[in-house]
């Protein structure tokens, strides 16, 4: 199911395998979109109620600290249910924000191979 957030220019695209939900994510995540990016996250979690949450930052072009809110409100979320969090395909700006915030004392990142 692919779900475009017209006015933030983000592309959300969700993937699910067997226990586990794969959130792909397309574009730049910015203070503009990021409210909107969680409430579609945490509805479909919500509903799949999945063991691992994977969050693909692949396609992601451009990302400011409010996409570690994003994923950390994501990680609560998931705690809360006792599922866990995995970050895929972390590159480029992202992954020095990610760095810069030591963000894989909170979640897994798994790096490209």
């Amino acid at each position: 199911m692919l779900f475009y957030l017209q006015e933030v220019h983000m592309n959300i695209t969700f993937q699910e395998n067997f226990n586990e939900l794969e959130v792909r994510l397309n574009g730049e995540i910015d203070h503009h979109c990021a409210k909107g990016l969680s409430d579609s996250i945490d509805f479909k979690i919500k509903r799949l109620r999945p063991a691992l949450l994977v969050l693909d930052f692949g396609g992601v072009s451009f990302m400011d600290s409010s996409g570690l809110a994003v994923v950390m409100g994501r990680r609560r979320l998931m705690n809360s249910m006792d599922g866990g969090v995995e970050i895929r395909h972390l590159n480029g700006a992202p992954k020095k924000i990610f760095d810069m915030a030591q963000i894989t004392r909170y979640v897994t990142v798994k790096e490209d191979e």
